[in-house]
This record gives structure tokens, sequence and C-alpha cells, in this order.
């Protein structure tokens, strides 16, 4: 056998031996890049969300946390006691909140990076960061509502509003106008995120008439810049003369 042959089945044979794990792979089967893997399993609903936003300026997100971060979300909630009533200047009608600390599991589950990630691609602003506006914890009692309104905004830029349902044993329903001019309504289930953009869609929350719902508001921002009604706002759980 010449000496090239012989060298060549060798080399064969070593091959074979390789184990697979330790084989490099073939340039004509690349190692497959990180931005090409399957999709995780929330990643269906959040295009949906998406062409919902980019079309309305508002969108639901449901199931955003995994049950164990949900679960200290609500046990937190459920401790609050202090909750007051807003402003006469609110639009809404005998809803209860307070501001929450910022290492309340429910500021810490809302602003951790995989949770600010998300929501800038369902929103697709990569500038949006957690704004220093206080996250707020609100109450809707019986008898209580949101008039028709677009929110206000707090920031050199429109603000991104997140509002999180924590419960929801309430007949109400929030409401939205759509880009088409039609109104959509729907009772939104715990552990689902509703947003909306400042000065976007057009939005309310008909009157409760049996149970109540307890939310949580967070807000996102592009613009450090305040204007006059983040100073107002900050005001909103005052004492009444």
């Amino acid at each position: 056998m010449a000496r090239g042959t012989y060298l060549l089945v060798l080399l064969l044979r070593a091959n074979a031996l390789t184990p697979p794990t330790l084989r490099r792979p073939s340039f004509f089967a690349p190692t497959q890049p990180a931005e090409t893997r399957p999709p995780s399993a929330y990643e269906d609903t959040d295009i949906e969300a998406r062409l919902a936003f980019a079309r309305d300026g508002l969108c639901v997100v449901e199931d955003f946390f995994d049950e164990e971060t949900f679960a200290a979300c609500q046990r937190s909630a459920r401790r609050q006691r202090e909750l007051k009533p807003e402003t006469l200047e609110s639009v809404a009608v005998g809803r209860l909140g307070c501001f929450l600390e910022p290492r309340d599991p429910v500021c810490v589950a809302l602003s951790r990076p995989e949770s600010v990630a998300r929501l800038r691609r369902i929103c697709g602003d990569e500038r949006l960061e957690p704004a220093d506006f206080p996250v707020e914890l609100r109450r809707y009692p019986v008898g209580s509502s949101m008039g028709w309104h677009k929110d206000e905004v707090l920031y050199e830029e429109p603000q991104l509003e997140v509002v999180l349902t924590l419960e929801n044993t309430s007949d109400s329903q929030t409401r939205w106008e759509r880009a088409d001019g039609s109104v959509r309504g729907a009772w939104l289930p715990p552990n689902s995120l509703l947003l909306v953009k400042a000065e976007g869609a057009t939005h309310g929350v008909t009157t409760v008439r049996r149970g109540d719902r307890l939310i949580a508001k967070f807000v996102l921002t592009a613009s450090p810049i305040k204007l006059q009604a983040w100073y107002d706002n900050i005001l909103s759980y005052q004492a009444q003369p």
C-alpha cells in the first residue's frame, strides 16, 4: 500500500472513532446563532401584542410573569393596607391607591431587565427605561370607575404606561377605542398587562358592581425631562383639605 494511501486510511479511521460531541462543526452545517433559536413560549402572544400596539397604541399581554414571580407580587399587594382616595382632579371615581417602595416585589418584578427588554420589544422602542415616577398600587372597589380619557404626558416624550392586573373579582371591563374608531371591552385577568402610550388610545373602566380589582401601574420613558403633569400627579394621594 502506498504511504499516502495508508495515511489517509488512518485518518479516516481516527475520525470515525472520535466521539460526536468532540468533532468540530462542519463549515457546511454551522452552529445555530442565538437570534434564530426556536421562539420562547410567549413570543407568539407578543407578536400579536406588537401588532396591536403598533396599530392602536394599546395592547393586552396575558400571563406575563411566571407563577412564582406573580404569586410574590400578589402577596405583597395584599399586605398593603394604606390605600387612600385620590385627589379630586383624578379622572377615576372612588378609586383608592398608594405609591410603592422601589424594593417592593411588584416594583422589582416590573423593572427587572428581562421585563423591560420584553416591553421594549412589544412597543418597538429600545430607548425605554423605568421612569422615576413611582409604581402605583390601585384598587377599584364597588362603585368605582374611570371615565374615558387619554393618559397625561408626564415627560418630554410620551411615556408608556403599564398596568398589571393583580386581582380581579369584579364585573368591570376595561374599554378602549381602536385606531379604526371601534370600541373594544375586556375583563382583564390576573397576571395580564395593559400597555398604553400616553396621549394615545382613549380608554376607561366601567363601574364595578360587584367584587373588586387590584392593579399596579408602572411607567417607562424614553426621556428624563419632566413636564408639569409629573409634579401634579406625584400629589395624587395628598391629604384632602
